[in-house]
């Protein structure tokens, strides 16, 4: 049996304003993300590497001048009071050493309005690494949370939603015949503004069960694979490893 997460998995996503700058032109554009929690009180914001590069993986150069010049995150305090963080330009920006794994991990160092602290975060002991990435399976029950285009507009709320997972997760799922990084087919829909949305496998069974485990982190949300007629319903998220290897590589732990 599988168990719902709880309310405050909605909760965990932000939305992220961005805004990028060629000294002439701005584009704006919106997504999602969370925080995680690594060291002691060190609070890193999850994305996706294309929120913050603009002209990441573009077959063209036409945004090759563009640069990121605001970045802002708004979520909910744990009294359901909306909060803004406004991030500091020169704060340090993680990405993989393959740059076909699409996740970045920004420090969170800014001006905080209408908070005192960042809610909502997942911690180290929520984070999939590959022992327990293990035990996900095809099919698996999972579920991601965000603001895509139909998120509640009116009172600028995140929303939940649920798939499953469609390829084989312990190898590296790619929708051509070129290597994409370590990502995840899942039966789901991703649509414009859910990348970065964290991705949730909920907890199953019980400690008398077999096969039985805790609910995990298991990876970001980056988007969807087109079909003839559009979105083919099948999208893609890139594996909590991947977050694992960018904090062991650069020693965030000890930050």
């Amino acid at each position: 049996m599988f168990h719902e997460p709880s309310k405050q998995f909605l909760y965990s996503a932000y939305k992220i304003d961005v805004e990028y700058s060629d000294n002439t032109k701005i584009i704006q554009l919106s997504a999602t993300g969370f925080v995680l929690e690594i060291g002691t009180n060190m609070a890193w914001i999850i994305t996706n590497r294309h929120v913050l590069d603009i002209d990441y993986k573009k077959p063209t150069a036409k945004y090759k001048n563009f640069k990121l010049s605001k970045l802002t995150l708004t979520g909910r305090r744990s009294d359901d009071e909306q909060y803004s963080l406004q991030l500091d330009t020169d704060t340090e920006i993680f990405y993989h050493e393959k740059s076909e794994n699409d996740i970045a991990l920004i420090r969170a160092k800014g001006n905080l309005i209408g908070s005192d602290s960042i809610h909502w975060h997942f911690g180290l002991d929520q984070l999939a690494n590959k022992a327990v990435f293990e035990t996900v399976d095809p099919f698996d029950l999972i579920c991601y949370t965000g603001f895509p285009s139909t998120h509640d507009m009116f009172s600028n709320r995140p929303i939940i939603r649920s798939g499953r997972i469609a390829s084989d997760p312990k190898f590296e799922y790619s929708w051509n015949t070129e290597f994409q990084g370590s990502c995840v087919a899942y039966e789901g829909f991703s649509s414009e503004g859910a990348s970065g949305s964290p991705i949730f496998a909920p907890p199953r069974g019980m400690r008398t069960i077999s096969n039985s485990r805790h609910g995990y982190l298991i990876g970001v949300n980056a988007g969807h694979i087109l079909g003839n007629l559009g979105h083919s319903g099948i999208s893609y998220f890139y594996k909590s490893t991947v977050i694992w290897d960018i904090i062991n590589k650069y020693g965030l732990m000890k930050l």
